[in-house]
Protein backbone atom coordinates (compact mmCIF):
# COMPACT_ATOMS: atom_id res chain seq x y z
CA UNK A 1 0.00 0.00 0.00
CA UNK A 2 1.39 3.73 -0.61
CA UNK A 3 1.25 6.08 1.40
CA UNK A 4 -0.01 9.33 -0.06
CA UNK A 5 2.72 12.28 0.67
CA UNK A 6 1.83 16.05 1.03
CA UNK A 7 4.12 18.89 0.14
CA UNK A 8 2.87 22.12 1.64
CA UNK A 9 3.90 25.31 -0.72
CA UNK A 10 2.20 29.14 0.08
CA UNK A 11 -0.48 27.63 2.18
CA UNK A 12 -1.55 25.09 -0.51
CA UNK A 13 -1.47 21.48 -0.22
CA UNK A 14 -0.75 19.13 -3.47
CA UNK A 15 -0.86 14.98 -3.44
CA UNK A 16 2.33 13.87 -4.45
CA UNK A 17 2.70 10.40 -3.66
CA UNK A 18 5.98 9.05 -2.20
CA UNK A 19 6.73 10.53 1.64
CA UNK A 20 9.35 11.70 3.65
CA UNK A 21 10.02 11.35 6.78
CA UNK A 22 8.74 15.36 7.65
CA UNK A 23 5.79 14.99 5.57
CA UNK A 24 7.09 16.76 2.72
CA UNK A 25 7.65 15.77 -0.94
CA UNK A 26 11.49 15.60 -1.64
CA UNK A 27 11.75 17.52 -5.31
CA UNK A 28 13.10 15.42 -7.69
CA UNK A 29 11.57 12.25 -7.26
CA UNK A 30 9.79 13.21 -10.44
CA UNK A 31 10.59 15.67 -13.05
CA UNK A 32 14.00 18.07 -11.75
CA UNK A 33 13.53 21.43 -11.35
CA UNK A 34 15.54 23.26 -14.18
CA UNK A 35 17.64 25.84 -11.87
CA UNK A 36 18.95 27.30 -15.74
CA UNK A 37 15.75 27.87 -16.53
CA UNK A 38 13.92 30.22 -13.85
CA UNK A 39 10.63 31.33 -14.75
CA UNK A 40 10.32 34.74 -16.06
CA UNK A 41 7.32 37.35 -14.32
CA UNK A 42 6.58 40.21 -16.38
CA UNK A 43 5.43 43.77 -14.62
CA UNK A 44 2.02 44.60 -16.74
CA UNK A 45 1.91 48.36 -17.57
CA UNK A 46 1.52 49.99 -14.30
CA UNK A 47 3.60 52.64 -12.49
CA UNK A 48 5.44 52.37 -9.13
CA UNK A 49 3.33 55.29 -7.92
CA UNK A 50 0.26 52.99 -6.91
CA UNK A 51 -0.42 49.91 -4.68
CA UNK A 52 -2.20 47.82 -7.42
CA UNK A 53 0.24 46.03 -9.69
CA UNK A 54 -0.26 43.23 -12.21
CA UNK A 55 2.22 40.17 -12.86
CA UNK A 56 2.33 37.94 -15.90
CA UNK A 57 4.27 34.78 -15.84
CA UNK A 58 6.16 33.94 -18.86
CA UNK A 59 4.92 30.32 -19.57
CA UNK A 60 6.71 29.93 -23.42
CA UNK A 61 10.32 27.64 -21.42
CA UNK A 62 7.61 25.64 -19.31
CA UNK A 63 4.40 24.45 -21.63
CA UNK A 64 3.38 21.46 -19.36
CA UNK A 65 2.47 23.83 -16.44
CA UNK A 66 -1.20 23.39 -15.09
CA UNK A 67 -1.19 25.17 -11.56
CA UNK A 68 0.50 28.43 -10.81
CA UNK A 69 1.61 29.95 -7.21
CA UNK A 70 1.89 33.29 -6.33
CA UNK A 71 4.22 34.87 -3.36
CA UNK A 72 4.03 38.49 -3.20
CA UNK A 73 6.39 39.41 -0.63
CA UNK A 74 4.47 41.30 1.51
CA UNK A 75 2.43 38.34 3.21
CA UNK A 76 -0.24 38.19 0.80
CA UNK A 77 -0.30 35.17 -1.49
CA UNK A 78 -2.31 33.15 -4.34
CA UNK A 79 -1.79 29.36 -4.36
CA UNK A 80 -2.42 26.57 -6.56
CA UNK A 81 -4.55 28.82 -9.31
CA UNK A 82 -5.61 27.30 -12.61
CA UNK A 83 -3.72 28.07 -15.80
CA UNK A 84 -6.39 30.43 -16.36
CA UNK A 85 -6.47 32.24 -13.30
CA UNK A 86 -2.44 31.95 -12.60
CA UNK A 87 -0.87 33.07 -15.32
CA UNK A 88 -1.41 36.73 -14.75
CA UNK A 89 -2.94 37.93 -11.76
CA UNK A 90 -3.70 41.61 -10.02
CA UNK A 91 -2.39 42.45 -6.46
CA UNK A 92 -2.68 45.17 -3.95
CA UNK A 93 0.07 45.54 -1.92
CA UNK A 94 0.10 46.71 1.83
CA UNK A 95 2.21 49.46 1.52
CA UNK A 96 5.62 51.62 0.55
CA UNK A 97 8.23 49.37 -0.05
CA UNK A 98 10.62 47.14 -1.84
CA UNK A 99 9.21 43.28 -2.34
CA UNK A 100 10.00 39.94 -3.56
CA UNK A 101 7.58 38.58 -5.84
CA UNK A 102 8.09 35.09 -6.42
CA UNK A 103 5.68 32.44 -8.72
CA UNK A 104 6.21 28.48 -8.72
CA UNK A 105 5.24 26.19 -11.74
CA UNK A 106 3.83 22.71 -11.61
CA UNK A 107 3.10 20.31 -13.88
CA UNK A 108 0.80 17.56 -14.44
CA UNK A 109 -0.09 15.05 -12.05
CA UNK A 110 1.29 11.55 -13.19
CA UNK A 111 -1.94 8.92 -13.18
CA UNK A 112 0.25 5.69 -14.04
CA UNK A 113 2.93 6.19 -11.43
CA UNK A 114 0.25 8.02 -9.20
CA UNK A 115 2.89 10.94 -8.22
CA UNK A 116 1.42 14.72 -7.14
CA UNK A 117 2.00 17.81 -9.57
CA UNK A 118 5.74 18.14 -9.58
CA UNK A 119 7.18 21.72 -8.83
CA UNK A 120 8.88 22.63 -12.72
CA UNK A 121 10.03 25.76 -12.59
CA UNK A 122 10.11 28.99 -10.00
CA UNK A 123 10.98 32.55 -10.37
CA UNK A 124 11.36 35.87 -8.70
CA UNK A 125 11.68 39.63 -9.30
CA UNK A 126 12.09 42.25 -6.59
CA UNK A 127 9.55 45.06 -7.10
CA UNK A 128 9.44 48.95 -5.68
CA UNK A 129 6.30 50.21 -4.35
CA UNK A 130 6.13 53.87 -4.21
CA UNK A 131 2.34 54.40 -3.58
CA UNK A 132 0.32 57.62 -5.01
CA UNK A 133 2.01 60.93 -4.48
CA UNK A 134 0.49 62.68 -1.58
CA UNK A 135 1.22 66.49 -2.69
CA UNK A 136 3.27 69.22 -0.24
CA UNK A 137 2.00 72.08 1.01
CA UNK A 138 3.61 76.05 0.91
CA UNK A 139 3.73 78.24 3.67
CA UNK A 140 6.28 80.79 4.48
CA UNK A 141 6.76 83.86 6.74
CA UNK A 142 8.07 87.44 6.02
CA UNK A 143 9.97 89.53 8.70
CA UNK A 144 12.30 92.59 8.57
CA UNK A 145 15.59 92.42 8.00
CA UNK A 146 18.39 93.57 10.39
CA UNK A 147 21.58 95.43 10.05
CA UNK A 148 24.85 94.68 11.92
CA UNK A 149 23.70 97.13 14.84
CA UNK A 150 20.04 95.42 15.28
CA UNK A 151 17.94 98.40 13.33
CA UNK A 152 15.48 96.92 10.57
CA UNK A 153 16.61 97.60 6.62
CA UNK A 154 14.18 99.65 4.89
CA UNK A 155 12.45 97.71 2.27
CA UNK A 156 13.77 94.50 2.93
CA UNK A 157 12.64 91.54 3.69
CA UNK A 158 13.60 87.75 4.68
CA UNK A 159 10.86 84.76 3.35
CA UNK A 160 11.40 81.73 5.27
CA UNK A 161 9.48 78.75 3.70
CA UNK A 162 10.33 76.08 6.34
CA UNK A 163 7.22 76.07 7.28
CA UNK A 164 6.14 74.10 4.06
CA UNK A 165 5.63 70.37 4.28
CA UNK A 166 6.04 67.38 1.98
CA UNK A 167 3.74 64.45 3.64
CA UNK A 168 5.68 61.36 2.01
CA UNK A 169 9.13 62.66 0.50
CA UNK A 170 11.24 65.94 0.51
CA UNK A 171 10.55 69.34 -1.15
CA UNK A 172 13.12 69.49 -3.41
CA UNK A 173 12.64 73.12 -4.83
CA UNK A 174 11.36 76.60 -3.32
CA UNK A 175 10.45 78.98 -6.62
CA UNK A 176 9.95 82.42 -5.11
CA UNK A 177 8.50 85.20 -7.34
CA UNK A 178 8.49 88.61 -5.16
CA UNK A 179 5.78 90.74 -7.41
CA UNK A 180 8.11 93.11 -8.19
CA UNK A 181 9.55 91.28 -11.17
CA UNK A 182 12.01 89.63 -9.73
CA UNK A 183 12.19 86.02 -8.44
CA UNK A 184 14.49 83.83 -6.51
CA UNK A 185 15.07 80.13 -5.35
CA UNK A 186 15.89 78.18 -2.21
CA UNK A 187 14.66 77.81 1.27
CA UNK A 188 15.28 81.29 3.44
CA UNK A 189 16.18 84.27 1.17
CA UNK A 190 16.54 88.36 1.40
CA UNK A 191 15.37 90.83 -1.00
CA UNK A 192 15.06 94.37 -0.99
CA UNK A 193 12.40 96.37 -2.98
CA UNK A 194 13.22 99.49 -5.00
CA UNK A 195 10.14 101.10 -4.00
CA UNK A 196 7.26 101.19 -1.57
CA UNK A 197 4.58 99.40 -2.16
CA UNK A 198 2.15 96.56 -1.45
CA UNK A 199 3.36 93.53 -3.42
CA UNK A 200 2.12 89.83 -4.09
CA UNK A 201 4.73 87.27 -2.97
CA UNK A 202 4.21 83.46 -4.67
CA UNK A 203 6.09 80.52 -3.19
CA UNK A 204 6.09 77.35 -5.75
CA UNK A 205 7.50 74.12 -4.41
CA UNK A 206 8.60 71.06 -5.90
CA UNK A 207 8.43 67.62 -4.35
CA UNK A 208 10.65 64.92 -4.57
CA UNK A 209 8.33 63.83 -7.56
CA UNK A 210 7.40 66.75 -9.38
CA UNK A 211 4.24 67.43 -7.03
CA UNK A 212 4.07 71.41 -6.78
CA UNK A 213 1.85 73.45 -4.37
CA UNK A 214 1.64 77.35 -4.02
CA UNK A 215 0.64 80.00 -1.82
CA UNK A 216 0.45 83.58 -2.30
CA UNK A 217 0.85 86.49 0.34
CA UNK A 218 0.16 90.69 0.52
CA UNK A 219 3.65 92.05 1.17
CA UNK A 220 3.80 96.23 2.42
CA UNK A 221 6.83 97.96 1.90
CA UNK A 222 6.86 101.42 3.18
CA UNK A 223 9.96 103.53 3.95
CA UNK A 224 9.41 105.53 7.13
CA UNK A 225 8.97 109.09 7.24
CA UNK A 226 11.60 111.55 8.92
CA UNK A 227 10.47 113.66 11.52
CA UNK A 228 12.28 117.04 12.10
CA UNK A 229 11.03 120.21 14.15
CA UNK A 230 12.36 123.63 14.96
CA UNK A 231 10.97 126.06 17.39
CA UNK A 232 11.38 129.84 18.55
CA UNK A 233 10.01 131.99 21.27
CA UNK A 234 9.00 135.23 20.28
CA UNK A 235 6.62 138.12 21.24
CA UNK A 236 5.88 139.39 24.52
CA UNK A 237 5.04 136.22 26.18
CA UNK A 238 7.87 134.23 26.78
CA UNK A 239 5.70 131.11 27.55
CA UNK A 240 4.90 130.69 24.18
CA UNK A 241 6.86 128.52 22.02
CA UNK A 242 6.32 128.04 17.68
CA UNK A 243 6.82 124.58 16.40
CA UNK A 244 7.89 123.97 12.89
CA UNK A 245 7.51 120.64 11.58
CA UNK A 246 7.91 121.59 8.20
CA UNK A 247 11.47 119.59 7.63
CA UNK A 248 9.66 116.59 8.33
CA UNK A 249 9.53 114.11 4.77
CA UNK A 250 8.69 110.79 3.28
CA UNK A 251 10.85 109.54 0.63
CA UNK A 252 8.37 107.33 -0.99
CA UNK A 253 4.60 109.03 -0.06
CA UNK A 254 2.97 111.95 2.19
CA UNK A 255 3.07 112.91 6.03
CA UNK A 256 -1.07 112.64 7.09
CA UNK A 257 -0.43 113.69 10.52
CA UNK A 258 1.48 115.40 12.91
CA UNK A 259 1.12 114.91 16.31
CA UNK A 260 2.90 116.92 19.44
CA UNK A 261 3.65 115.55 22.94
CA UNK A 262 4.54 119.18 24.38
CA UNK A 263 6.07 117.69 27.71
CA UNK A 264 3.81 119.27 30.06
CA UNK A 265 0.68 116.74 29.92
CA UNK A 266 -1.41 119.09 28.13
CA UNK A 267 -3.64 118.17 25.48
CA UNK A 268 -1.76 117.07 22.37
CA UNK A 269 -1.36 118.92 19.19
CA UNK A 270 -1.49 118.50 15.61
CA UNK A 271 -0.73 120.17 12.25
CA UNK A 272 2.96 120.68 10.94
CA UNK A 273 2.96 124.04 12.38
CA UNK A 274 1.85 124.79 15.90
CA UNK A 275 1.89 127.20 18.82
CA UNK A 276 1.64 126.14 22.85
CA UNK A 277 1.98 128.45 25.83
CA UNK A 278 3.25 126.66 28.94
CA UNK A 279 1.70 127.32 32.32
CA UNK A 280 5.42 128.27 33.85
CA UNK A 281 9.18 128.44 33.36
CA UNK A 282 11.03 124.80 32.81
CA UNK A 283 12.39 122.07 30.38
CA UNK A 284 10.53 120.45 28.80
CA UNK A 285 10.78 116.98 26.49
CA UNK A 286 9.17 117.98 23.38
CA UNK A 287 7.85 114.57 21.13
CA UNK A 288 6.72 114.93 17.40
CA UNK A 289 5.26 111.93 15.42
CA UNK A 290 4.85 111.92 11.63
CA UNK A 291 2.81 109.32 10.06
CA UNK A 292 2.91 108.58 6.17
CA UNK A 293 -0.15 108.05 3.83
CA UNK A 294 0.63 104.10 4.59
CA UNK A 295 0.37 104.50 8.37
CA UNK A 296 3.93 104.25 9.48
CA UNK A 297 5.49 106.85 12.16
CA UNK A 298 8.39 108.01 12.90
CA UNK A 299 9.33 110.33 16.19
CA UNK A 300 11.44 112.47 17.33
CA UNK A 301 12.84 114.59 20.67
CA UNK A 302 13.89 117.77 21.60
CA UNK A 303 14.40 119.22 24.97
CA UNK A 304 13.04 122.95 24.76
CA UNK A 305 13.83 125.89 27.65
CA UNK A 306 10.87 127.42 28.54
CA UNK A 307 12.12 130.73 30.63
CA UNK A 308 8.86 132.92 30.27
CA UNK A 309 9.89 136.52 31.63
CA UNK A 310 8.28 136.30 35.27
CA UNK A 311 10.59 134.61 38.18
CA UNK A 312 9.99 130.90 38.95
CA UNK A 313 11.35 128.47 42.00
CA UNK A 314 11.64 124.96 40.78
CA UNK A 315 12.97 123.43 43.54
CA UNK A 316 15.06 124.14 46.64
CA UNK A 317 18.11 121.70 47.73
CA UNK A 318 18.43 120.52 50.47
CA UNK A 319 14.59 120.98 51.01
CA UNK A 320 14.99 120.21 54.98
CA UNK A 321 16.59 121.85 57.89
CA UNK A 322 16.86 120.77 61.66
CA UNK A 323 15.40 122.74 64.17
CA UNK A 324 18.68 124.81 65.99
CA UNK A 325 20.56 124.18 63.12
CA UNK A 326 21.81 126.89 60.19
CA UNK A 327 20.61 125.29 56.47
CA UNK A 328 23.66 126.65 54.83
CA UNK A 329 23.87 127.13 51.02
CA UNK A 330 20.34 126.33 50.28
CA UNK A 331 20.61 126.32 46.28
CA UNK A 332 17.36 127.83 44.77
CA UNK A 333 16.38 126.74 41.39
CA UNK A 334 14.52 128.43 39.01
CA UNK A 335 14.15 131.21 36.12
CA UNK A 336 14.46 134.97 35.71
CA UNK A 337 16.02 136.00 39.27
CA UNK A 338 17.22 139.30 39.83
CA UNK A 339 20.11 140.34 41.25
CA UNK A 340 18.76 141.79 43.89
CA UNK A 341 16.01 139.60 44.52
CA UNK A 342 14.85 138.92 47.99
CA UNK A 343 13.81 135.40 49.62
CA UNK A 344 11.69 134.28 52.60
CA UNK A 345 10.69 130.74 54.00
CA UNK A 346 6.55 131.19 55.37
CA UNK A 347 4.64 128.50 57.51
CA UNK A 348 1.36 129.73 58.44
CA UNK A 349 1.77 133.11 60.12
CA UNK A 350 5.79 131.52 60.94
CA UNK A 351 8.18 133.52 58.41
CA UNK A 352 11.96 132.78 58.35
CA UNK A 353 14.20 135.47 56.37
CA UNK A 354 17.54 134.48 55.28
CA UNK A 355 20.53 135.56 57.03
CA UNK A 356 22.22 135.86 53.46
CA UNK A 357 21.18 135.93 50.06
CA UNK A 358 23.49 135.42 46.87
CA UNK A 359 22.71 135.98 43.64
CA UNK A 360 24.65 133.12 41.22
CA UNK A 361 22.71 134.24 38.14
CA UNK A 362 19.39 134.59 36.34
CA UNK A 363 18.43 130.35 37.65
CA UNK A 364 19.96 130.06 40.81
CA UNK A 365 19.91 131.96 44.26
CA UNK A 366 22.00 130.66 47.44
CA UNK A 367 20.45 131.47 50.75
CA UNK A 368 21.33 130.79 54.12
CA UNK A 369 18.50 130.46 56.91
CA UNK A 370 18.84 129.96 60.81
CA UNK A 371 16.65 127.64 61.90
CA UNK A 372 17.63 128.34 66.05
CA UNK A 373 13.79 129.10 67.24
CA UNK A 374 12.14 127.51 63.74
CA UNK A 375 8.79 126.13 64.08
CA UNK A 376 8.86 122.48 62.71
CA UNK A 377 6.54 122.91 59.40
CA UNK A 378 6.31 122.91 55.86
CA UNK A 379 7.46 126.34 54.37
CA UNK A 380 6.35 127.90 51.28
CA UNK A 381 9.62 129.17 49.69
CA UNK A 382 9.33 132.18 48.20
CA UNK A 383 11.14 135.16 45.76
CA UNK A 384 10.59 138.42 45.20
CA UNK A 385 12.73 140.09 42.53
CA UNK A 386 11.80 144.62 43.20
CA UNK A 387 11.21 144.75 39.17
CA UNK A 388 9.53 141.64 38.30
CA UNK A 389 7.36 140.06 40.61
CA UNK A 390 6.96 137.58 43.55
CA UNK A 391 7.11 133.95 42.88
CA UNK A 392 6.41 130.62 45.51
CA UNK A 393 7.03 127.05 45.44
CA UNK A 394 4.61 125.69 47.89
CA UNK A 395 6.12 123.28 50.64
CA UNK A 396 9.45 123.74 49.00
CA UNK A 397 11.45 123.57 52.52
CA UNK A 398 10.64 121.73 55.41
CA UNK A 399 11.61 122.23 58.77
CA UNK A 400 12.29 119.12 61.22
CA UNK A 401 12.93 118.24 64.47
CA UNK A 402 16.60 116.59 64.77
CA UNK A 403 14.91 113.24 66.52
CA UNK A 404 11.40 112.81 65.00
CA UNK A 405 10.03 111.02 62.42
CA UNK A 406 6.49 109.78 61.31
CA UNK A 407 5.29 106.59 60.28
CA UNK A 408 1.80 106.50 58.18
CA UNK A 409 0.81 103.08 57.30
CA UNK A 410 -2.36 101.80 56.18
CA UNK A 411 -3.58 101.32 59.85
CA UNK A 412 -2.67 104.65 60.57
CA UNK A 413 0.48 106.95 62.40
CA UNK A 414 2.92 106.16 64.16
CA UNK A 415 5.41 109.01 65.72
CA UNK A 416 8.59 107.49 66.96
CA UNK A 417 11.49 109.67 68.81
CA UNK A 418 15.10 108.82 68.10
CA UNK A 419 17.57 108.37 70.66
CA UNK A 420 20.51 110.75 71.03
CA UNK A 421 23.65 107.93 72.35
CA UNK A 422 23.54 106.04 68.96
CA UNK A 423 24.79 108.09 66.65
CA UNK A 424 25.66 105.61 64.02
CA UNK A 425 21.94 103.47 64.27
CA UNK A 426 19.98 106.69 64.14
CA UNK A 427 21.87 108.83 61.20
CA UNK A 428 21.62 105.83 59.58
CA UNK A 429 18.19 105.28 59.89
CA UNK A 430 17.09 108.97 58.71
CA UNK A 431 19.29 108.57 55.56
CA UNK A 432 17.07 105.83 54.67
CA UNK A 433 14.23 107.94 55.21
CA UNK A 434 15.34 110.96 53.33
CA UNK A 435 15.89 108.32 50.45
CA UNK A 436 12.08 107.65 50.54
CA UNK A 437 13.51 103.40 50.60
CA UNK A 438 10.66 102.63 53.22
CA UNK A 439 7.57 104.23 51.09
CA UNK A 440 5.65 101.46 50.00
CA UNK A 441 7.33 98.64 52.26
CA UNK A 442 5.35 96.21 54.49
CA UNK A 443 5.64 94.86 57.79
CA UNK A 444 6.33 91.44 56.45
CA UNK A 445 6.57 89.33 60.22
CA UNK A 446 4.12 89.57 62.86
CA UNK A 447 4.87 87.88 66.20
CA UNK A 448 1.99 88.63 68.89
CA UNK A 449 3.40 89.32 72.19
CA UNK A 450 6.79 89.82 70.74
CA UNK A 451 7.37 92.16 67.50
CA UNK A 452 6.31 93.87 64.35
CA UNK A 453 9.23 93.76 61.82
CA UNK A 454 9.28 95.74 58.43
CA UNK A 455 12.02 97.90 56.14
CA UNK A 456 13.15 94.96 54.29
CA UNK A 457 10.47 93.73 51.43
CA UNK A 458 7.91 94.77 49.27
CA UNK A 459 4.48 93.99 48.50
CA UNK A 460 4.33 90.43 47.40
CA UNK A 461 7.01 89.71 50.08
CA UNK A 462 9.68 90.70 47.41
CA UNK A 463 12.94 91.75 49.12
CA UNK A 464 14.20 95.30 48.97
CA UNK A 465 17.99 95.12 48.83
CA UNK A 466 19.35 97.85 51.24
CA UNK A 467 21.23 100.89 49.15
CA UNK A 468 24.25 101.27 51.86
CA UNK A 469 26.47 99.03 53.59
CA UNK A 470 26.05 97.36 57.01
CA UNK A 471 26.48 99.40 60.18
CA UNK A 472 28.07 98.66 63.69
CA UNK A 473 26.25 97.53 66.43
CA UNK A 474 25.98 100.12 69.32
CA UNK A 475 23.46 98.25 71.24
CA UNK A 476 23.48 99.70 75.21
CA UNK A 477 21.75 98.11 78.43
CA UNK A 478 20.94 101.84 79.00
CA UNK A 479 18.50 100.93 76.07
CA UNK A 480 16.69 97.45 76.65
CA UNK A 481 14.28 95.94 74.27
CA UNK A 482 10.73 96.67 76.00
CA UNK A 483 7.58 97.55 74.59
CA UNK A 484 7.24 100.58 72.58
CA UNK A 485 10.89 100.72 71.83
CA UNK A 486 12.29 100.16 67.76
CA UNK A 487 15.49 98.35 67.41
CA UNK A 488 17.50 97.32 63.99
CA UNK A 489 17.06 93.82 62.96
CA UNK A 490 20.28 91.51 61.31
CA UNK A 491 21.68 88.58 60.75
CA UNK A 492 21.71 85.67 62.77
CA UNK A 493 25.40 85.19 64.75
CA UNK A 494 26.71 88.51 62.83
CA UNK A 495 26.17 91.41 65.55
CA UNK A 496 27.14 94.34 62.80
CA UNK A 497 24.91 93.63 59.76
CA UNK A 498 22.02 96.00 59.87
CA UNK A 499 21.04 97.48 57.31
CA UNK A 500 17.42 98.88 56.59
CA UNK A 501 15.78 96.31 58.55
CA UNK A 502 13.81 97.31 61.90
CA UNK A 503 10.87 96.23 64.16
CA UNK A 504 8.79 97.23 67.10
CA UNK A 505 9.04 95.57 70.45
CA UNK A 506 5.68 94.30 71.43
CA UNK A 507 6.47 93.60 75.08
CA UNK A 508 9.28 93.57 77.42
CA UNK A 509 11.81 91.21 75.85
CA UNK A 510 15.13 92.75 77.42
CA UNK A 511 15.85 89.31 78.87
CA UNK A 512 15.90 87.86 74.90
CA UNK A 513 16.92 90.66 72.69
CA UNK A 514 19.47 92.52 75.07
CA UNK A 515 21.39 89.31 75.38
CA UNK A 516 22.06 87.69 71.93
CA UNK A 517 23.63 88.43 69.00
CA UNK A 518 25.31 91.41 70.55
CA UNK A 519 22.10 92.80 71.59
CA UNK A 520 19.44 94.56 69.26
CA UNK A 521 20.34 98.15 69.44
CA UNK A 522 17.06 100.21 70.58
CA UNK A 523 17.23 103.48 68.27
CA UNK A 524 13.91 105.14 68.59
CA UNK A 525 11.06 105.74 71.06
CA UNK A 526 6.67 105.12 70.13
CA UNK A 527 5.46 108.47 71.22
CA UNK A 528 2.57 108.81 69.22
CA UNK A 529 0.55 105.69 67.91
CA UNK A 530 1.25 102.73 69.70
CA UNK A 531 -2.17 101.57 69.69
CA UNK A 532 -1.56 101.17 65.67
CA UNK A 533 1.41 98.96 66.22
CA UNK A 534 -0.89 96.61 68.83
CA UNK A 535 -3.58 96.82 65.49
CA UNK A 536 -0.73 95.47 63.44
CA UNK A 537 -0.02 92.26 66.21
CA UNK A 538 -3.80 91.84 65.82
CA UNK A 539 -4.08 91.16 62.24
CA UNK A 540 -4.81 87.90 60.44
CA UNK A 541 -1.76 85.77 60.33
CA UNK A 542 -0.47 83.32 57.64
CA UNK A 543 2.32 81.80 60.10
CA UNK A 544 4.16 85.15 61.09
CA UNK A 545 2.95 87.09 57.68
CA UNK A 546 -0.08 89.43 57.52
CA UNK A 547 -2.67 87.74 55.37
CA UNK A 548 -3.55 91.29 54.20
CA UNK A 549 -0.39 93.39 53.46
CA UNK A 550 0.67 96.07 56.32
CA UNK A 551 2.01 99.12 54.27
CA UNK A 552 4.51 102.09 55.27
CA UNK A 553 2.93 104.17 53.12
CA UNK A 554 5.58 106.92 53.93
CA UNK A 555 8.12 107.63 56.25
CA UNK A 556 9.27 111.52 56.71
CA UNK A 557 11.02 113.37 59.32
CA UNK A 558 9.01 115.98 61.38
Amino acid sequence: MRKSAILCLLGACFALGGMTGDGCQQIGSGLPVDSDDPAIIIPVGVSEETFVRVFRVDLRKHPNTERISWDFGDGGVSPGLSLNDGREVRHTFVGAGTFTVTVHLFGPRDYVNNTGPQLIGTGSLPVTVVGPNRAPSADFLVTEIESVDGSPVNAGRRFDARLSRDPDGFIASYAWDFGDGTSGEGQLVDHSYESSGRYVVRLTVTDDRDAIATITRSVLINLPPSAQFDFDITGGNLLTVNFDASASADPDGTITQYRWNFGDDSVEGFGSTVSHTYAAPDDYTVTLTVTDDLGQSTSTSRVVEVNGIQPFVRSATPDLGEVGETALDVSIEGENFEPDATVLLQFGANTITPTAVAFDNASRLRATFDLQNAIRGDYDVIVNNPLGGTVTLSDGFRVVSPDLVRLTTSLGEIQIQLVPDAPITTENFLQYVVDDFYDGTIFHRVIPDFVVQGGSFLPGNVQQQPVRPPIQNEFSPLRSNIRGTLAMAKLPNNPDSATSGFFFNLADNSSNLDNQNGGFTVFANVTQGLEVVDAMAAVELNGEQPVVDIVLISAERE
